[in-house]
């Protein structure tokens, strides 16, 4: 694996190495460009981002005579090239990677007349606190509360003729400006027309603005105290959602008048209990972990302190080391699992005590060059730790998963008398799957590193022999960055771990009740896993301060629009003659009465339609004999929770309390199918879902810059998955005290707890200021998933009919009766089209890219 990862990085730095030492470019020869016109502009975009975007252009129309100026016709790989944009563009004899900066396209060259024209195009964000940020010709820099915006022309273009300039420094517009403008335009731009004289040198232009606290605040999110704010928020998020899992876990020590008496718990529900609290507690270290690195590295930087590459591999390591001890302390895996993790954090441990060994003591000698051999060594660190991260995560998802029963039992041979067992994770799966998964990712994170070092010293002289040290030094900073980083990339999806704990404990505790709410401990532990794994938003300013007070927030929405609506349910309604709900028969004996006498139902209806329309045939019904059919449907024999026999409401019919109950005898049970066949209609909504967040308008950019970008879409499409699955659950779980006779109605509430604190995220982002179009594209898909999964338990409820139709539409048509489905047809056309129009006309990212460490 090292091996491979090695060699991809050797043939991404042999372009810059192989050439090194071949001597410096040309001068500018500045009085060429005496008669070169040159114009420029900069605009500042706030509103819908985070961060405030900055965009320039610089035009520079020259003679064809100018020394380089042929060479700007050549190939943008050439050494003439190279000199020649760069003194157009830039101090050449002063380059310094931009990091920050992004060029949408290469300069245009275009030749006219026996002149060349240039036009060169830069993006960057305002997302670093009193840094300078470089844009094109222009340079940024972000104070507490006054920005100031400089024009930096190139020396080669100072003596040049400029024409034009112009600053649009956006709302609420300039507060100084120097020198003087020439004029306004109704866009609150700036323009600058030097005439005469003037016009024969750059004017020293430079303006100040004070930009809304909004955007003064996001764009300090890399000060100590921001980041600070940053790990606090994630923290709250943490405690706040243990505490309630802990809370839950203590309600079910208690007796409970919805449980049974009181008895020593099974081994199995004592072990998923016990899962859940320490697993409570390990997710909050964690949390510390993966992130305390970041503020102490931040710490020092305030101080001043210089960090080398044995400080950053001691305190990332240490960190990152004991977050996989923690990971499989808790899954206490196979000794197998256990023997490839040691063996997988030696070379972290190696690099670490071993720097000066490896060439990794950058402190240690007065000159550092970087050798293949510390590149090797810290690569096969970073990825053996990437590795052990992985597998350890693997190791607790299957601990989880097995103890609480929601993985299938092994299918060896098993003796007569004698239980399946549970599966054991293998190492020989495992092992490869990791393997595999580390190689994408490093191979994908080496092509994204070496792309973000050509975008920003594209214009670095790679003839000089400093280069390829350079490229090199780069390269190991990265590898050693890339073990904590990703750590906590990996790790930040351990929600889907503690949803699984959640997931066991309801599983092997629940109560026998009509639904989850029933029973108190049910109640708080499943009203806790709809933020868990269904929420989405709740960060804004490019802090996670404020994701904590979504949490209350969707866990009252979810329980109100159950609640107060729940009376409407169908088996809430009342027997005619005992008065007592209709949820106190919802058992297995009533399934099989109602499924029953459904379809006879069905089928008199369907001869009374015949009825109405003449098709009578040879021998014409009695329509009174077929109304006393129906009516004697309503009988309800006596049953275990009914003293005599009763009958159902006038307004229910056995069709509607057949789907009431829904296709199992248990919450949990309807749940597990709700999540199953809310997986259909959610894959695609997940790729829909991360092409929004990662791939769609700027996103795609942020995506190619971010070092995990590429894996990181795959997981994205996990996370959309997960979250419509989790919905699938809690609409099947909550199913028997929906309101609505049918699954497209019985979506609505789950849906609209979806969709109220989205809009309510919506409200605070147009509060901020930043971006929401996407909000909607969400909320519409999850009434769309929802709606589907509905009308699939809904059909799953007669699945015993599936032998006697053809398809499954015709049984679906014969349990709507028609015209019901007409509606549902319409109803979901119309949910379809809602999505496709937000997502063609509205919804559009609103890329947010983190603050530079470089």
């Amino acid at each position: 694996m090292a091996t491979v990862l090695a060699a991809v990085v050797g043939v991404l730095l042999i372009s810059g190495s192989a050439r090194a030492g071949e001597g410096t470019g040309d001068p500018c020869a500045s009085d060429g460009l005496a008669k070169a016109r040159v114009s420029t502009g900069v605009k500042l975009r706030h509103d819908d981002r985070t961060y405030t975007k900055i965009e320039t252009d610089l035009t520079v129309d020259l003679p064809a005579d100018w020394k380089h100026a042929e060479a700007l016709l050549l190939s943008r790989e050439s050494r003439a090239y190279i000199n020649a944009m760069a003194c157009l563009t830039r101090d050449p004899g002063g380059q310094q990677p931009r990091w920050g900066e992004w060029r949408p396209h290469p300069p245009v060259v275009t030749t006219k007349g026996g002149r060349v024209k240039v036009v060169y195009e830069a993006v960057s964000w305002v997302n670093q606190y009193r840094s300078y940020i470089h844009a094109g010709v222009w340079q940024v820099r972000a104070g507490a509360k006054v920005w100031t915006v400089t024009l930096q022309p190139p020396p080669a273009l100072e003596g040049s003729v400029w024409n034009r300039i112009t600053v649009n420094p956006g709302p609420p517009g300039v507060e100084t400006a120097t020198p003087l403008p020439t004029a306004k335009e109704k866009d609150s731009g700036l323009v600058w027309r030097p005439e005469g004289k003037k016009a024969r040198a750059a004017p020293a232009v430079t303006v100040s603005l004070r930009p809304s606290w909004q955007r003064a605040w996001a764009a300090q999110s890399d000060r100590l105290s921001a980041a600070g704010l940053d790990v606090l928020g994630g923290l709250l998020w943490m405690v706040t959602i243990s505490g309630l899992l802990l809370g839950a876990a203590a309600l079910y020590r208690r007796p409970s008048p919805t449980r049974p008496a009181r008895v020593p718990p099974l081994a199995r529900q004592d072990r998923v209990l016990r899962n859940l609290e320490w697993w409570a507690v390990t997710v909050v270290v964690l949390h510390l972990l993966i992130r305390v690195d970041d503020l102490v590295r931040r710490y020092d930087e305030r101080r001043s302190a210089e960090w080398w590459l044995d400080d950053a591999l001691l305190r990332g390591h240490v960190f990152a080391l004991a977050a996989v001890a923690l990971l499989f302390s808790f899954a206490k895996p196979p000794w197998r699992i256990w023997l490839a993790g040691l063996v997988l954090m030696v070379p972290p441990l190696a690099t670490m005590t071993l720097t000066e060994f490896f060439g990794l003591c950058a402190s240690c000698d007065g000159i550092w060059v970087p050798s293949n051999l510390a590149l090797a060594a810290q690569t096969t660190a970073s990825c053996c730790l990437m590795a052990v991260t992985v597998l350890g995560f693997v190791a607790v998802a299957w601990r989880l998963a097995i103890d609480a029963e929601l993985l299938p039992k092994s299918r060896r041979t098993v003796l007569p008398g004698q239980q399946p067992q549970d599966r054991e994770l293998r190492l020989r799966v495992a092992g490869p799957a990791v393997v595999v998964w580390t190689v994408v990712v490093a191979v994908s994170y080496a092509l994204t590193e070496e792309r973000n070092w050509q975008r920003a010293t594209w214009l670095y002289d790679r003839w000089d022999a400093a280069y390829g040290n350079l490229h090199g030094e780069d390269f190991i900073w990265e590898a050693v960055w890339s073990a904590s980083n990703g750590q906590e990339w990996i790790l930040s999806y351990v929600w889907l771990l503690t949803g699984v704990a959640v997931l066991g404990v309801l599983r092997t505790w629940r109560a026998p009740t009509t639904s989850p709410f029933d029973d108190r401990a049910d109640r708080l532990l499943f009203l806790t896993f709809f933020p868990l794994a269904v929420s989405i938003g709740g960060g804004r300013l490019g802090s996670a301060l404020p994701e904590v007070l979504w949490i209350p927030l969707y866990m009252l929405t979810l329980y109100a629009a159950v609640a107060f609506r729940r009376r409407h349910a169908v088996l809430e309604q009342s027997f005619e003659v005992s008065r007592r709900p209709l949820a106190e028969s919802a058992d297995s004996g009533a399934r099989t009465a109602l499924l029953n006498k459904s379809r006879v139902y069905r089928e008199t209806h369907a001869e009374l339609r015949r009825l109405d329309q003449g098709m009578t045939g040879d021998k014409p019904p009695e329509r009174a004999k077929l109304e006393k059919t129906l009516d004697k449907l309503h009988d309800w024999p006596a049953s275990r929770r009914l003293a005599r026999t009763d009958r159902l409401p006038a307004h229910v019919s056995v069709v509607d309390a057949a789907l009431a109950l829904g296709p199992r005898d248990n919450w949990w049970d309807n749940g597990a199918r709700g999540a199953r066949f809310a997986l259909m209609p959610g894959l695609p909504a997940a790729v829909l879902g991360a092409w929004s967040d990662s791939v769609r308008g700027e996103a795609w950019q942020d995506t190619l810059m971010d070092l995990f970008g590429l894996p990181g879409t795959v997981l994205r499409v996990l996370w959309w998955v997960s979250t419509w699955v989790g919905a699938g659950f809690v609409l099947g779980a909550l199913w028997r005290v929906l309101p609505g006779r049918r699954g497209a109605v019985k979506a609505l509430p789950v849906a609209f707890a979806f969709a109220l604190p989205v809009a309510l995220d919506a409200l605070s982002g147009w509060f901020v200021q930043e971006g929401t179009a996407n909000l909607a594209l969400y909320a519409t898909t999850m009434l769309l998933v929802l709606t589907v999964t509905g009308i699939a338990l809904d059909l799953d409820t007669f699945r015993t009919e599936r032998r006697y139709w053809q398809s499954r539409l015709g049984l679906l048509l014969s349990v709507y009766q028609m015209r019901y489905y007409s509606l549902q047809v319409a109803y979901l056309i119309g949910q379809v089209i809602a999505v496709i129009t937000i997502w063609k006309f509205f919804a559009e990212p609103s890329a947010t890219p983190p603050a530079s460490d470089k």
